[in-house]
Formats: structure tokens, C-alpha cells, sequence
């Protein structure tokens, strides 16, 4: 008798915690009715119309999906989108590793709060200050230029500005932190002893590091990719400064689209990103979970 009632005074708390979490929860599920689901909802609606003479034709019709698969335009736009993402994330990748290590093996925690300040620091910028410093820093005339050629190694200045590669090196440098940090934190929750006993086995560094460290921080190396990644995709100043109209992205298709009332072009793109975005989701999902069974 007093097991039954001990099994039902349970439930009940049970279900009175379950409906208080609910309750907290409302705030948050209505915001996302209003602020994502609506506004998708609208932009699936007006990706069906029709824009023709400077007006939207609400009629049902496919043309503007056919127009994307098919006109160089947006399939230009599509592939310097993914372009853009894949290789800032790579360059992301590249440097943040090797940053987030020599952090990691750091002995001063003055200095690692030093570097990681260095590090954060694009952030708190402003991203049109920092698209046009960028501008400067990779001009013609600039400090790049001017240092390549001190050196010998270009004869002349190298276009950095106004297309691909000066777009790209801004946006690996403000998510940086983005990447370092997932990295770093792995790092730091690596245990020691597996690294010492390794050692006192008589395993090389390389060795080491090749079976132990970077096994472990796969998972790091996922996250700080999948934020890089996604991150770059939806990015709108800085191609458009850096980009110097060369580099065409979604992000400022869609702005182009919107300024002209071309609603269901907008929204077309909107959904290409909102779809290559849940795919890099789902993709880096599964990669999270492969690198956590290495």
C-alpha cells in the first residue's frame, strides 16, 4: 500500500515538473512560431508566384525554381555560395589547429588569455569597420603588397581586393574564434595520463599526437567546422565589400531581389540557403558522431 502510494506521489511530481517544463518553454516556441516558422512559411508561399512587370502575380507556378536550376545566373551564384563556405572553412581549419594547440600546450595562463583575446577580438568589431580595414590591409598599395614585394617574391601587386580570395581571408579571420575555441575545448578535456603513458611507452610526438590528440579532438574540429561553415553561408557585408560585386552569393542575391520587390526570387534563395544549411547540418552531424567513436 505504501509502495502504490509512493508510485503515484512520484507520477504526480513527475507530471507536475513535466508541465512546468512546458510552461517555461512557451516563451521560446512562441518566439520561433513568429520570428522562423511564419516568416518560412511566407517565403514557401511567394517562392509559388510570380514576378512579371514590376508585380507579384499570386499564381501557382514553378517558373522561378526552374529558373534556378537552370539560368547561369543563379547556378553561378549557388556554386560561388558553396565556394565561398568550403574554403573559408578550410583556411579556418588550417590556421585554427595549430593555433589551438600551441594554446593548449601553453605554460604562462597569461599569455593563453593574451592570445585567446587576440583571437576573440575580430568579434567585437564592427563587420563593416573590419570589411574595410581588409580593404586597405589587401589594396594594391597595402601592407600585404608592399611586404610580398620587399621580399621578392611577386614582381608586381597581387589582386587581393574585389574577388574571391580577399573574401574569403576576412572571413576566416572574424570566425577564427569560432573554431579555435570548439578546438581548444577539447583540448582541454583531454586526459593527461593517456598522453604520458604514450610517452613513457616510448611513443614519438607525431605518434602521439596522431593516435591520441587528434582522435580526441575530432570532435572540436566538427563543431568549430560546422559553425564556420554555416556562418559563411548566410554572409552578406563582407562579400559585398571585399567582393566588390565580383563574388556572387546568395546573401546578396536575395538583398538585390528584396530591393526590387522580386519576392518570389528572394524567397527561392532564401530557401536554397536554408536547405544547404540543414544538409551541412545533417552531414556534420554525422560526422560528430563518427569522430566521437574514433
Amino acid at each position: 500500500m505504501a509502495a502504490s502510494s509512493s508510485r503515484e506521489g512520484g507520477a504526480a511530481a513527475r507530471a507536475k515538473a513535466e508541465r512546468s517544463a512546458w510552461l517555461l518553454l512557451t516563451p521560446m516556441c512562441l518566439l520561433m512560431a513568429v520570428a522562423f516558422i511564419l516568416p518560412v512559411g511566407l517565403f514557401l508561399l511567394y517562392s509559388f508566384y510570380r514576378f512579371r512587370g514590376g508585380r507579384l502575380e499570386e499564381t501557382f507556378t514553378l517558373e522561378t525554381y526552374w529558373r534556378f536550376m537552370t539560368d547561369e545566373l543563379y547556378l553561378i551564384t549557388i556554386y560561388d555560395t558553396l565556394q565561398l563556405a568550403v574554403v573559408s572553412t578550410l583556411l579556418c581549419l588550417v590556421i585554427s589547429y595549430p593555433l589551438a594547440y600551441a594554446m593548449w600546450r601553453m605554460r604562462s595562463p597569461g599569455l593563453q588569455k593574451l592570445i585567446a583575446f587576440i583571437v576573440f577580438a575580430p568579434v567585437l568589431v564592427s563587420v563593416v569597420v573590419r570589411s574595410y580595414g581588409w580593404t586597405v590591409v589587401l589594396a594594391d598599395q597595402g601592407p600585404v603588397n608592399f611586404i610580398l614585394t620587399r621580399l621578392g617574391l611577386t614582381s608586381g601587386p597581387v589582386s587581393l581586393v574585389y574577388n574571391m580570395t580577399g573574401t574569403v581571408i576576412s572571413l576566416a579571420h572574424v570566425f577564427l574564434p569560432f573554431v579555435v575555441f570548439p578546438i581548444l575545448a577539447s583540448m582541454l578535456r583531454l586526459d593527461p595520463t593517456l598522453r604520458e603513458a604514450a610517452e613513457d611507452l616510448g611513443a614519438s610526438w607525431w605518434k602521439t599526437f596522431r593516435s591520441i590528440t587528434l582522435p580526441l579532438t575530432l570532435p572540436g574540429v566538427v563543431a568549430g567546422a560546422q559553425i564556420c561553415f554555416t556562418l559563411s553561408l548566410g554572409s552578406f557585408v563582407t562579400p559585398a565589400i571585399l567582393g566588390g560585386g565580383r563574388v556572387l552569393v546568395l546573401p546578396i542575391q536575395i538583398y538585390t531581389a528584396t530591393s526590387d520587390i522580386n519576392w518570389p526570387v528572394a524567397a527561392v534563395g532564401g530557401l536554397c540557403l536554408l536547405v544547404m544549411a540543414f544538409i551541412a547540418v545533417v552531414a556534420f552531424g554525422r560526422l560528430s558522431k563518427y569522430s566521437e567513436a574514433v
